[in-house]
């Protein structure tokens, strides 16, 4: 019988990747687009990182990225685990944290335009999962 998948186990997965993200930026063992300014503009990659390990480690169907839009046009994107919200690119905006399985968060809050994003082919799935089968990303 399979081991069900907890909040813990989501949260502990996040805070993996984000320090290899951080240390990535130095390190550079692994290029995404905009890799070099992480957490800076590279939410999309990393919303599309973290749901590739998310689907791969776990085999969750229920993650989905998640595009705000302002009234202003500007865009940010996070991901969500059913009602959970993941951002691990959230303190690029002055006065934030990363966001680790919230359930509500005041910067999702301040994009009132939401859709699911549905576009996969940003940063590559097949090098992403390798790197984290073969230990190079902790997740």
């Amino acid at each position: 019988m399979a081991k069900k998948v907890t909040k813990g186990d989501l949260d502990r997965s996040a805070r993996e990747l984000l320090g290899f993200l951080e240390r990535n930026v130095e390190e550079e063992v692994f290029k995404y687009p905009f890799s070099h300014s992480f957490p800076r503009i590279c939410c999309e990659s990393v919303s599309l990182i973290l749901t590739y390990l998310l689907e791969e480690k776990y085999r969750l169907d229920n993650v989905r990225i998640i595009k705000g839009t302002t009234r202003g046009h500007e865009h940010h994107l996070w991901v969500m685990v059913g009602d959970l919200i993941y951002d691990l690119t959230a303190h690029q905006f002055p006065r934030r944290k990363p966001i680790i399985g919230a359930l509500c968060h005041r910067l999702p809050l301040s994009y009132p335009d939401w859709e699911v994003e549905e576009g996969r082919d940003f940063v590559n799935r097949d090098e992403v999962v390798r790197l984290f089968r073969n230990g190079v990303i902790p997740f």
